[in-house]
């Protein structure tokens, strides 16, 4: 069977089943979640860019917030046949990319993965690795075959890999 790739931009998401790879680019202050289910071999990825939908009145995609973007993801995966007790999560990104003008709080980057962090544990999904943080941008591939995710980081010169 082909190998295929399903490219994923800032506020999307996507589910599927290997042998497909999900890709998105360009991750600074935004969280790409990745939730698969090894046992079944399906996956789904977000590119999320807010933390809650409450603050906008929930314009836009789904994705675009962390709330409703987990909860979507999940229930594609669930349709698929994926089992609440094989789940795992992992997340990528929530860099500080700018400085706030009056330094005040935590950047959008830790508000998104804090945010993330709290709906995956209420809806009993481990996390079972992350790369966040920092002040650079990141490129991220997950191979729904084995659940590998591997990040390109800019600026460094060898991948990591969760």
């Amino acid at each position: 069977m082909a190998q295929c790739n399903i490219t994923i931009k800032m506020g999307e998401g996507a589910v599927n089943t290997a042998p497909q790879i999900i890709s998105s680019q360009g991750i600074g202050s935004c969280v790409v979640v990745t939730i698969y289910d090894p046992r079944r071999k399906i996956g789904g990825m977000a590119h999320i860019m807010l933390p809650g939908s409450n603050s906008v009145n929930g314009r836009g995609s789904p994705y675009h917030y962390a709330d409703t973007a987990i909860v979507t993801l999940l229930g594609k995966l669930y349709s698929r046949g994926a089992l609440l007790q094989d789940i795992v999560a992992k997340m990528i990104g929530g860099a500080q990319m700018f400085i706030c003008s009056n330094g005040s709080g935590p950047g959008i980057g830790k508000q998104n993965v804090s945010s993330i962090r709290q709906i995956l544990q209420r809806e009993q999904i481990p996390l079972s690795g992350e790369e966040v943080g920092g002040s650079y941008g990141r490129n991220v591939e997950f191979y729904l075959d084995s659940g590998k995710v591997i990040i390109k980081t800019a600026g460094k010169k060898e991948d990591v890999e969760l």
